[in-house]
């Protein structure tokens, strides 16, 4: 049996290059070592754990079943270690050239990003924000995304994550002043009968709407499906489509201003919009800050609405 104490950890580090790069000498170069260093530490872990790890392949090396078993539970020791030396040294925003990855919704961003960027410019102007599409799914990507503002649908928390309600809003159908349709009085009906330009399912990761309408039999028409919610204002100004949008959005977005709004005919249908961030980050100063900020930001763009906004949810999986 291995003791702990004489244990080399570097050992693990360079198992987990190995299974990702599944060559030694990829691995050497991406460790910044001699293939000769890294066979030879292959060799001290072969042995300590008395299994080969890797067989030699024509398409590289590949992993034996015990190699496999091992990856994940030492990619989740190392992750932890990584978590607890970072959260001891104190981040200092001024002085960091650090990259934060978010995800961003569509419908706030257009209001919330410029307002975060000057607040990111004054507080820590060598620092790079990296926004991060939703088309990559929003349950799987805490390996290369920070933070997340979500859409959630409800008024439910995200689960599986930690989260912060930053606003929960009601929704409102959005038309031109002067549509076929502007006078009457907005039933499920109606909504469901008028052509609709609406977000992709990979910008607002949700099809609450869809599932609504289909609860009281009915199913509206996509005439037209876009990917960013900037170019609907517009598209509303020149057909006849229509649009949803969260009731705040009519003062933040100064083009709602001429298009005529009504509720939603769907009373169950609220957006929530909480930041999302995976508990193993938490406890890292540099991602306190990112949060603190972001809260601050956008709680000087909305204020306080619907449920109390800030609120903390300890839900997790």
């Amino acid at each position: 049996m291995v003791k702990l104490r004489d244990f080399d950890l570097n050992l693990l580090v360079i198992f987990t290059n190995i299974m990702e790069q599944r060559s030694i000498t990829k691995a050497a170069n991406e460790l910044g070592l001699s293939p000769s260093a890294v066979s030879h530490a292959l060799g001290r872990l072969r042995g300590m754990l008395n299994d080969p790890l890797f067989y030699r392949t024509a398409k590289g090396l590949e992993p034996t079943d015990r190699a496999k078993e091992i990856l994940v539970q030492v990619e989740d020791g190392l992750s932890h270690l990584s978590s607890a030396i970072s959260s001891q040294q104190q981040f200092v925003p001024g002085d960091s050239t650090r990259v934060f990855s978010m995800q961003v919704a569509d419908y706030v961003s257009g209001f919330f990003l410029p307002s975060f960027s000057n607040r990111i410019r004054q507080e820590a102007p060598n620092i790079t924000i990296d926004i991060v599409p939703f088309s990559i799914s929003t349950e799987s990507v805490w390996d290369r995304v920070d933070v997340q503002i979500r859409l959630t649908p409800g008024r439910l928390k995200p689960k599986l994550v930690r989260s912060r309600r930053l606003m929960a809003d009601d929704v409102v159908v959005i038309m031109r002043p002067d549509h076929p349709s502007a006078a009457e009085p907005m039933t499920p009906e109606l909504y469901a009968s008028l052509p609709h330009v609406k977000l992709s399912q990979s910008s607002t990761g949700t099809t609450v709407i869809d599932d609504a309408l289909a609860e009281r039999g009915l199913r509206r028409h996509s005439a037209l499906i876009v990917s960013s919610w900037d170019t609907i204002p517009d598209l509303l100004m020149k057909t006849d489509m229509i649009a949803i949008a969260p009731s705040h959005l009519l003062s933040l977005d100064p083009r709602l201003k001429h298009l005529k709004s009504a509720p939603l005919p769907l009373e169950e249908v609220v957006f929530s919009f909480d930041l999302c961030w995976a508990e193993s980050s938490e406890k890292e100063s540099g991602h306190r800050w990112l949060c603190e900020t972001i809260v601050e930001v956008f709680n000087s763009q909305v204020g306080q609405t619907g449920e109390k906004s800030g609120e903390k949810s300890e839900k997790k999986g």
